[in-house]
């Protein structure tokens, strides 16, 4: 923990000593007992969540492909998924980000993802580790992909939020290409773009799960959950709502989809400023 971290926790605490050291003491502590995994055992989740180039402000951009993950991970591995991206952010705020701009840039796809089967579990555990132990460090945060009913609920919302936090916050729909080719460097090639680098390459279009017998390697601690959230809906999942459901189901959908928006939000306010926490 160095001065600059030191001025980000003392920012985040909004200048109060206590709390202040308290959060200190607590990331010190977290970090004697939380596995962070090494680049060799990150490769088994490469396809998932990886770090790929930079955006037009020179901060590294971290892959999140949530969706994917939600559709092919059993419940048990999904906390080792959490623990995969705490950890590309741990190396690529050691490694990647530069002096003169300590941010990152976090790209969220959610393609496959079920507004009926939310993973809430690893999303609280990210929401609460980044923010407690990474203040101030999201410079940007895009959410594509996202289900119908969730995207219009997030547009919605969005508004609510403050000038500076709404300009971290961009939801892609149909033109999400659009959005990222604004801000990016380089967009992937499975999002559309014409990247050739190994990670692109690798990936391809037809991505397989992790192997089994790698996860099964991957130790865990008592800062790393092996236990999923057992009350998640295990419900239809449509491109669009049907003409044909009840209003029940329409009122349903539409709850979930806020508490997923606002579970996304959370996630971002692990990295972003103090002014957006205090909302």
């Amino acid at each position: 923990i160095n001065y600059e971290d030191l001025r980000r926790f003392y920012t985040a605490a909004n200048g109060d000593f206590v709390v202040f050291l308290s959060s200190i003491k607590k990331t010190i502590k977290w970090r004697e007992t939380y596995r962070i995994l090494s680049p060799e055992e990150l490769e088994t989740w490469a396809n998932m969540v990886f770090w790929h180039g930079y955006d037009l402000m020179h901060r590294p951009c971290l892959i999140v492909r949530l969706g994917l993950a939600c559709s092919c991970l059993p419940s048990h591995d999904r906390p080792r998924f959490a623990q995969a991206i705490i950890s590309q952010v741990e190396h690529g705020i050691m490694y990647l980000v530069s002096p003169e701009n300590p941010e990152v840039t976090v790209l969220v796809d959610c393609e496959g993802l079920s507004p009926f089967k939310i993973p809430m579990q690893v999303m609280r555990s990210c929401s609460s580790l980044l923010q407690d132990h990474y203040p101030n460090r999201l410079g940007c945060l895009f959410v594509i992909r996202l289900p119908p009913v969730v995207r219009v609920i997030a547009q919605t919302f969005i508004q609510v939020l403050k000038p500076t936090t709404r300009k971290k916050l961009k939801i892609g729909g149909e033109t999400y290409r659009k959005i990222l080719l604004e801000n990016l460097q380089t967009l992937p090639s499975y999002l559309g773009g014409d990247c050739r680098c190994t990670k692109c390459l690798n990936i391809g279009m037809d991505v397989k799960r992790p192997r089994m017998d790698q996860l099964n390697k991957l130790q865990t601690n008592e800062g790393v959950s092996d236990s999923e959230d057992t009350s998640e809906l295990d419900l239809i999942c449509q491109d669009d709502i049907d003409p044909s459901w009840s209003y029940d189901q329409v009122l349903r959908t539409a709850i979930i989809g806020l508490l997923m928006f606002w579970v996304l939000i959370a996630v971002m306010a692990g990295l972003s400023d103090p002014e957006f926490q205090s909302q």
